[in-house]
């Protein structure tokens, strides 16, 4: 078995694979017309071959930056992870992540971040559920007591997008694993309306300033309803006043729709907005794993507490064991650094999967130790000091 990037000539085939292994129709055809169409991208590819040179497997690795902390981190995302169905069960996958943790190790990224079609499967590797979201629907008749203000402008190619990246920048701060402005402008916000039926809009307050936009497009989907819903695929807002003036602005899509539909971080309330709670229907979604790449480098970089102290934790990374080991933690005036706890009493021992839910923010360590997934042996009120809940978001689907 070989496992390595690809060349541009040999993209067309880990296309065909994706399209087998998802059941995912493409027209080939086009290829001897067009070939270079089928080169895009290769060079985030990593594929796995066989001893005769087949390839059986591969997976697209993209390098982003992301919030963490205060800080911007490079973080490796993972898509596309596919194997021909006659090649499963080799141990492809296995070598593939062995593979490209190891590169992004190298190259310095701090944090792996993917979308799994099972938890369960990518824990193996140390990934672990580390995002909810919030999916609201919300009935186009629940707008109605929204008013006018500000002024709505649509985004076309080639105009200027600093409004657009400003208002998310400034969304994001404080939002553990967001990927920065221009990591998300890149892979989200390059849709030309009159060809992909997705529109861009920014919402402007009296004074001219931009303090919100939403990306909407048509959602068909439910053959049962005689008016589609209206999906978002995005909605940032800086302020009350934003949130508003672009509910009131899409409230005169009314009569051509059903629903509308977004999705929040977890840790926004939105039901304030609206007089009648009950006809906000909100959901709870699962929402991605992370890793943590580099256990030494997302220590020194988590925020410190306040005031001073030390402690040491104990970190088992069984796939990717340059991780594992004894921590020292010691933080005072702000900063924190990190040490060999090799001679010292650990007060928590954890796997590398529930480190990354802990130092980004999603769970603490009270819930963490009483679902029996850490152990406990030192200061607790330390630890939770240590470990505080954070704001979570991220909406990049690679």
């Amino acid at each position: 078995m070989v496992i390595r990037p690809i060349t541009p000539e040999e993209r067309i085939q880990f296309s065909k694979i994706q399209s087998i292994s998802y059941l995912f129709p493409r027209d080939y055809s086009r290829y001897e017309k067009n070939p270079d169409e089928f080169k895009e991208g290769y060079e985030y590819v990593r594929a796995a071959f066989d001893d005769s040179g087949k390839m059986c497997s591969g997976l697209e690795l993209y390098n982003f930056r992301a919030v963490f902390d205060g800080n911007i981190v490079q973080t490796g995302g993972i898509a596309g992870v596919a194997t021909l169905p006659a090649e499963r069960n080799k141990r492809y996958v296995r070598k593939l992540f062995e593979y490209i943790i190891e590169e992004m190790y190298e190259r310095g990224d701090v944090f792996s971040y993917l979308y799994p079609f099972s938890y369960e499967f990518y824990r193996k590797f140390g990934y672990e559920l580390n995002m909810t979201t919030i999916k609201c629907t919300v009935p186009f008749t629940a707008l109605e007591h929204f008013r006018q203000s500000g002024r709505m402008e649509l985004y076309l190619p080639g105009m200027d997008p600093t409004d657009i990246k400003s208002v998310y920048s400034l969304f994001i701060q404080g939002k553990n694993l967001a990927l920065d402005a221009e990591s998300h402008w890149n892979r989200f916000h390059k849709r030309d309306p009159y060809q992909s039926n997705t529109y861009l809009y920014i919402w402007y307050d009296n004074e001219g300033l931009a303090k919100g936009y939403l990306q909407y497009t048509i959602d068909r989907s439910d053959k049962n309803s005689s008016l589609p819903d209206m999906k978002l695929n995005e909605i940032i807002w800086l302020n009350g006043d934003a949130f508003r003036g672009m509910m009131a602005f899409l409230y005169g899509f009314a009569p051509l729709f059903r629903n509308l539909v977004f999705v929040i971080p977890n840790h926004i309330d939105i039901l304030t907005y609206f007089p009648e709670q009950k006809e906000i229907h909100q959901q709870i979604q699962v929402n991605g794993s992370n890793r943590i790449v580099n256990a030494k480098k997302a220590l020194k970089l988590m925020k410190a507490p306040e005031g001073q102290g030390a402690l040491a934790i104990e970190v088992l990374d069984q796939f990717f064991p340059k991780n594992s080991g004894k921590y020292l933690i010691e933080w005072e005036n702000g900063s924190i650094m990190i040490s060999s706890g090799q001679n010292h009493k650990v007060s928590m021992s954890c796997g590398i999967n529930h480190l990354s839910q802990l130092i980004t923010g999603f769970s603490t360590v009270q819930r963490l130790y009483e679902a029996g997934h850490i152990s406990i042996s030192g200061d607790m009120d330390k630890l939770n000091c240590l470990f505080t809940e954070k704001d979570l978001f991220i909406n990049d689907y690679f």
